[in-house]
């Protein structure tokens, strides 16, 4: 709204958002003059929490502190926070990939006791299958000092990555579906059960079955002709 002549005579600066990455590596530096505990995957939480704002990441870390009695602690942050612990989401991609329902059943409802955010929850899904994605894609782009790398490393040479791309859409498309679902745990069990059952090899029986049908296409039918 100011005019032209005005803002010939400005400074204009365009800032971007830093990256968790970045972020966590100025934490660390700090935390480390400051002479303050911490745990690395704590400092990876109020990092993305911050969205991008080194000034939000400093204030959130202040916070962090008080609450975890000077020290910072993953436990600590996403209680503060109000998120959930990484483990959470990682036993569900784990279950997702292995095919089992019963587990991501069983994981699911480990983590319902934490009282969780489901939008949040699954907005971490998302971010591990992200990860996996680019592990399986460009290994070398992933910062080995993430938290969970050592869990990213392990998914992606369990799941294949027409798998990852299958999984990240539907958790993608179920955000949509939360809001209209009974009550959040049940939609977000929906959209990790929606995930399972579009899986190709988690039908073993429709799998045979298409083998079944391809040897029946493939081999001739014998005919028997009775003598005349």
């Amino acid at each position: 709204k100011l005019p032209i002549t005005v803002l010939s005579r400005c400074l204009q600066f365009n800032l971007k958002n830093l990256s968790p990455e970045r972020i966590t590596e100025h934490l660390q530096f700090v935390l480390g003059e400051e002479k303050v505990p911490f745990e690395e995957a704590g400092i990876w939480s109020l990092a993305r929490a911050a969205d991008g704002s080194m000034r939000d990441a400093l204030s959130l870390t202040d916070q962090a502190i008080g609450h975890g009695g000077g020290k910072i602690n993953e436990v600590d942050v996403s209680s503060m926070l109000g998120t959930i612990e990484r483990s959470y989401v990682v036993d569900i991609c784990r279950a997702l990939s292995a095919g089992s329902g019963p587990d991501l059943l069983a994981a699911i409802a480990r983590m319902a006791e934490q009282s969780p955010d489901y939008d949040a929850a699954l907005a971490d899904v998302l971010s591990v299958w992200h990860q996996v994605a680019i592990v399986q894609t460009v290994p070398e782009a992933l910062d080995k000092g993430l938290a969970n790398y050592s869990e990213v490393l392990s998914l992606s040479a369990e799941v294949s990555r027409e798998d990852v791309q299958l999984f990240y859409q539907i958790c993608l498309m179920g955000r949509k579906d939360l809001e209209l679902s009974a009550d959040a745990k049940s939609g977000f069990e929906m959209v990790m059960l929606r995930a399972l059952a579009f899986r190709p090899q988690n039908s073993p029986r429709g799998t045979a079955l298409a083998s079944s049908d391809q040897t029946a296409a493939s081999t001739p039918a014998s005919v028997t002709l009775a003598p005349e």
